[in-house]
């Protein structure tokens, strides 16, 4: 009989290990707008526990693209995820360019973080460059199993 109350403590701590696990709130931001900073906020709230902020090095003209001369477009997009991710109020948020095609950068990010959530920030339709179109449409339709929210932010200001 002492072994059932040693078993039952030993579910029950394994029962709360995994609820503590499920609360987590792992998010991933894919953000082609360079300031998001106050629409991210509302969205996002304080209870994050991991946040990843891609940058898609979309800022570009087809001839950089396709010369494959996209280092000034990456090092545009690993600026702008530094400085969302420090105005974000998530302790060691990680931030970094990625791939100029938004869903290629969206899977690289998820093969190296595990994310509960995905959050989309594009520009208006009127506004965004030739790498985003459909960008968002293609992150929903492809990661269905995750949460995907989008908000559109206009980048202009």
């Amino acid at each position: 009989m002492s072994e059932t109350p040693e078993f039952d403590k030993l579910a029950d701590e394994s029962a709360q290990q995994k609820a503590q696990k499920r609360a987590r709130r792992n998010v991933l931001v894919i953000s082609s707008v360079e300031r998001p900073v106050a629409a991210l906020r509302e969205a996002l709230g304080g209870d994050v526990d991991e946040l990843h902020i891609v940058v898609p090095a979309v800022h570009q003209s087809r001839l950089q693209w396709l010369t494959n001369a996209d280092d000034d477009a990456r090092e545009r997009a690993d600026d702008a995820a530094s400085s969302i991710a420090g105005a974000l109020p998530s302790e060691g948020a990680e931030a970094a360019a990625g791939d100029s095609d938004p869903l290629l950068a969206a899977e690289d990010a998820l093969s190296d973080f595990e994310a509960d959530e995905v959050v989309v920030v594009v520009r208006p339709d009127e506004e965004a460059g030739w790498l985003e179109e459909g960008g968002a449409d293609e992150i929903e339709r492809r990661l269905s199993g995750l949460k995907v929210t989008r908000l559109v932010v206009s980048d202009i200001e």
